[in-house]
């Protein structure tokens, strides 16, 4: 029965330790060890750890019977891990009894949260002000001038579209996150797609000189839904077009390539490249890189977001790397063949 028991716990994802009274481990199971990124300690007392929060549980259990605690260690390569720890004494072997959840990941989540409503807030508040100002302009007397509430009838509706654009971007990743985004998944022609979302942008790049060229192949079928895959087309051309710069060389390729049972897609810019620090971070929520912050270009930081998630969910990859020999991103993703 004990070795049942201690079978159960080795499965559990929470670390359990057993002391005496005098801090001597008598039962370890595999995730404390994990958790913890120790050694066995069976026969080791809980003081030998050099976990001072283990420590400072042990003795305060000793006088109140139990212990609620929320610590933190460093990891060997300098990350940390956050540990909620229970201690208590059972009343009929007087032993002590340590469970401990690693909470790292729920720590980070609720960062992320508050970062999101933080973003969020900030994003709003820019337009928000922005249509409040104008709008106050009017009713003071500009509306009575013709060209003047012409302009300030622009910039409310301009700042109005911004809002609009940002809370349709948040409702589509809130339905993929929750599985509510319903993907019509059949056979299409890649090729045909590009090309629709490719003369879409024909006007905006024209405005910045800037040529795209896509070199038409016979490209192999994909399953996939039509709206999602030109969705993550349009995002990823838009920033193209929008962080090349605006002269006669600027340009954006689109190129196709067949990877085993997949196709990669990609799109490659002429401006400025993505730093590898921002590469980890660039398909964040919000997150935008100091130079688009400093270019003072508009846009949520939901773009990459939304191609990250929409892409995941066609079973694809996605990605960004810098090109080779020439300034510029290029950004990729991948969708699954298909097959009979």
């Amino acid at each position: 029965q004990r070795d049942q028991f201690g079978s159960v716990l080795d499965s559990l994802g929470e670390g359990v330790f057993v002391t005496d009274n005098n801090g001597k481990i008598t039962y370890e199971n595999d995730s404390i060890l994990t958790i913890l990124q120790i050694s066995s300690s069976v026969k080791k007392n809980i003081k030998d750890l050099n976990i001072k929060a283990l420590q400072n549980m042990f003795e305060n259990v000793d006088k109140d019977g139990r212990f609620d605690y929320e610590f933190q260690i460093e990891l060997k390569n300098g990350d940390i891990k956050w540990i909620l720890g229970s201690m208590n004494r059972a009343k009929t072997t007087n032993e002590y009894i340590l469970v401990v959840h690693d909470v790292t990941q729920l720590r980070e989540n609720a960062s992320m949260r508050r970062d999101f409503i933080s973003n969020l807030s900030h994003e709003l508040r820019t337009p928000v002000s922005v249509i409040f100002a104008n709008a106050e302009t009017l009713l003071d007397g500009a509306i009575d001038n013709k060209k003047d509430a012409k302009v300030f009838s622009k910039a409310i509706m301009h700042n109005a579209e911004r809002i609009s654009g940002l809370v349709s971007d948040l409702i589509d990743l809130s339905r993929i996150d929750y599985g509510e985004l319903h993907l019509d998944l059949k056979e299409l022609d890649v090729c045909e797609i590009i090309d629709i979302v490719n003369r879409s942008h024909y006007t905006s790049a024209k405005n910045k000189s800037i040529e795209i060229k896509f070199d038409k192949c016979n490209c192999p079928h994909v399953l996939g839904d039509k709206a999602a895959i030109e969705r993550i087309l349009t995002n990823l051309l838009d920033n193209a077009i929008k962080y090349t710069k605006a002269n006669n060389g600027g340009e954006v390729n689109i190129t196709t390539k067949v990877i085993e049972d997949s196709i990669e897609i990609s799109v490659k810019d002429s401006g400025t490249g993505i730093s590898d620090a921002d590469k980890d971070f660039i398909f964040n929520r919000f997150y935008r890189t100091p130079e688009a912050r400093a270019s003072q270009k508009s846009g949520s930081g939901l773009g990459l977001a939304i191609v990250k998630n929409l892409t995941i969910s066609l079973g694809g990859k996605y990605g960004v790397r810098n090109r080779n020999k020439k300034n510029g991103s290029v950004f990729w993703f991948s969708l699954p063949l298909y097959s009979k």
